[in-house]
């Protein structure tokens, strides 16, 4: 009898989480997911050149000798014609299929935020001074085994700032496209000072990359929860954190669709929308790996820094320039630290070996926690020619000495809320690396 009731409860709970997923999977029945082996040079053009010009595929990594991409059902058959006469081997898996497999292990908030937890102690186990610890840490246990609404995000933001208001500082840098604030917060030792240093960290440019604004998030409770460990990674520091750049585009992976990667900007008489903005920063602009196919996922938009969510991260670092030692954007996923210059392979920064040596001792703590081993270099070399990311601005137009895109772990863009954790703890040893030599300029 009770083992029918707890069934028939997980059955619910799951066919919940169902309903949740299908919502911002409507439109997706046929696609399939492809796992490209491309060892040719041929191949690897054609890869590069569907990802720019050809708005009816997604491409979720394209490497020098691998792509992951999703196709329509329309396109099936002659992308795979193509593939077979360009020798390639690949894999195939239904993206439905791929996705109820993941929602298994996946945990939702609505856009409130509400989502179950256990109690850690009853209230006869909890003194009363224990109480509102025990309470503090079994909550943002919660929030880091999920993936949160905006709303959430901002909450538990201003939470810290609260909390710790000698040391945090929430702010806005901006609105975006649809109005929502671009919300940061600013972490050092003490907030009425001003640090000769910052580290800046942002995440989300992309919509669909929900995992890189909880490694952020985490980064920020570690900090504060543990001040008195990091007080001197914190030394003349200021910690800048930003870890949704893109909010519209990420509310709109999970009320519509999925797997979105840039941001809302809707453009009259078009029915196609949006903008990357990891193409859309000033170096380089629609150089190379961009499109001006507004229907493109790598659309770099009408001008360089046209869109309000990339003008409000350059201001913010063009009025601080001085004091930026680290820029450091978060995308997800692939395994990679990535440095300047992505706008072409053969061009080299003069400071490359610092730029190497800084990325593989943050590769190496990485590591450390449960062996995950990342990929250093420049994006032009591992992956393809790409021009207006920030990395590439932050050191090219600004000076800033240790600029950084970090690709985090995954086989694709939905990381198992059972893993959040995980891929938060094994970062932010990476993230107090990269903090630690911004330091030390």
């Amino acid at each position: 009898m009770w083992q029918r009731i707890v069934c028939s409860l997980t059955l619910c709970l799951v066919g919940l989480a169902a309903n949740s997923l299908a919502n911002n999977l409507a439109g997706y029945e046929g696609y399939t997911k492809y796992t490209v082996e491309h060892g040719n040079e041929n191949a690897f053009r054609y890869m590069v050149d569907l990802q720019t010009n050809d708005a009816d595929l997604d491409f979720w990594l394209l490497t020098r000798n691998m792509s992951v991409l999703t196709v329509s059902p329309k396109r099936k058959s002659q992308f795979e014609s193509r593939l077979s006469n360009l020798g390639v081997s690949y894999q195939v898996q239904p993206l439905m299929e791929l996705m109820a497999a993941l929602q298994a292990n996946s945990t939702y908030a609505d856009e409130s935020g509400q989502y179950e937890e256990e109690e850690e102690c009853q209230a006869a186990d909890c003194g009363d001074s224990e109480r509102p610890r025990r309470r503090s840490r079994r909550q943002a246990r919660g929030f880091f085994s999920h993936y949160p609404r905006y709303s959430e995000i901002l909450s538990f933001m201003s939470g810290l700032a609260a909390r710790y208001p000698q040391y945090c500082r929430y702010e806005s840098l901006g609105r975006s496209n649809e109005g929502r604030h671009i919300a940061a917060l600013s972490i050092s030792l003490n907030t009425r000072t001003r640090p000769r240093r910052v580290a800046y960290i942002q995440a989300a440019a992309h919509g669909r990359e929900w995992i890189t604004t909880q490694t952020v998030l985490y980064l920020a409770y570690e900090l504060l929860s543990n001040l008195r460990a990091f007080q001197r990674v914190l030394q003349d520091v200021e910690v800048f954190l930003v870890p949704l750049v893109n909010p519209d585009g990420y509310e709109y992976t999970h009320t519509s669709d999925r797997f979105w990667r840039k941001n809302r900007h809707r453009y009259a008489g078009h029915a196609c929308a949006g903008v990357d903005i990891n193409r859309n920063f000033g170096n380089h602009w629609n150089y190379q790996g961009a499109s001006q196919n507004l229907c493109s996922e790598v659309y770099s938009g009408t001008a360089p820094n046209s869109e309000p969510e990339t003008s409000a991260v350059v201001r913010y670092l063009e009025f601080n320039r001085q004091r930026v030692k680290l820029s450091l954007d978060v995308h997800s996923f692939g395994k990679f630290i990535f440095y300047p210059y992505g706008y072409a392979k053969n061009t080299v920064p003069p400071t490359v070996g610092t730029l190497r040596a800084v990325a593989l001792r943050a590769a190496n703590q990485i590591g450390k926690y449960r062996g995950t081993r990342y990929t250093t270099g420049t994006s032009a070399s591992i992956l393809y020619e790409a021009s207006g990311s920030l990395d590439d601005y932050a050191y090219g137009n600004l000076g800033i000495p240790l600029s950084y895109t970090l690709e985090l772990p995954g086989d694709e863009f939905h990381v198992p809320s059972s893993d959040i954790i995980h891929v938060c703890k094994e970062t932010f040893a990476g993230f107090v690396e990269f903090i630690r030599h911004a330091s030390l300029y």
